[in-house]
């Protein structure tokens, strides 16, 4: 007489789907990372199925540079577990460039630059995402707007720069035989059209900002002797070399 197969419970089936079912999510990876910050990382992944409130995660509350400037502990918190959250398919199909750009700029605003790094690499591989469709945010705080705008423009320059050498967005790089092969020809980034109508930063704006981050003639000095041009032309001092690592 054959012995009757085990009954397992709906929560074991779940489980076990998981653990046989592979696919381009990499759900069993996804269990891992969540597991180091979720109690139920089943659960956790089940949660990033529904669409609610929309399927795209909305904007977090935007903070401006008051709130942020020299608060690199409240720059961590605010980006938690990031670096998991990307290696996650299913999180990065529900994230968007717009929620990546506050991320960039959060870090200008807070001054601790070093995560702009890899927050560039992250969207340079969401090839989805095209420069020219981040969408206008229509923000009401008019530094961080200005902030924004420069953002969008300049990562235009930074990814360009990138294709320029043969890197692709896909991960296809294409590499010279020699030093004196010509770069492969590419299709440039171009810019969101809404970043051309944003203003520079008024020196009314800043009278009441610390006084560590506003030079004599009120503009935003975001990196003592930045030279940036695309920010300098809304009167905000600083580089941006983190947006150019590879």
């Amino acid at each position: 007489m054959a012995r009757p197969r085990p009954k397992l419970s709906l929560w074991t089936r779940i489980r076990r789907f998981f653990y046989l079912f592979s696919s381009p999510l990499k759900l069993r990876a996804s269990i891992d990372r969540l597991r180091a910050h979720h109690k139920h990382p089943y659960l956790a992944l089940l949660r990033l199925f529904i669409p609610l409130p929309t399927w795209y995660f909305p904007l977090p509350p935007a903070l401006s540079i008051r709130e942020l400037w020299g608060k690199p502990d409240l720059l961590r918190a605010r980006r938690g577990d990031i670096h998991n959250l990307w290696s996650i398919p299913l999180w990065s199909a529900r994230d968007t460039p717009l929620r990546s750009l506050y991320r960039l700029y959060e870090c200008m605003a807070s001054g601790d630059y070093i995560p702009m790094g890899t927050e560039t690499e992250y969207f340079w591989y969401q090839s989805r995402w095209s420069l020219n469709l981040i969408p206008d945010p229509q923000d009401t705080d008019p530094i961080r707007y200005a902030i924004l705008a420069c953002l969008a423009e300049e990562l235009v320059h930074a990814f360009n720069w990138r294709l320029s050498l043969g890197m692709r967005r896909d991960g296809r790089h294409l590499y010279r035989e020699r030093d004196e092969d010509p770069y492969p020809p590419y299709d440039p980034e171009t810019v969101a059209p809404w970043t051309k109508n944003v203003p520079p930063v008024d020196a009314q704006w800043t009278v009441d900002l610390p006084a560590d981050v506003v030079d004599a003639a009120g503009r935003l000095v975001l990196e003592e002797g930045g030279v940036n041009e695309t920010f300098a032309k809304r009167n905000i001092v600083t580089n941006v070399g983190w947006l150019y690592t590879i």
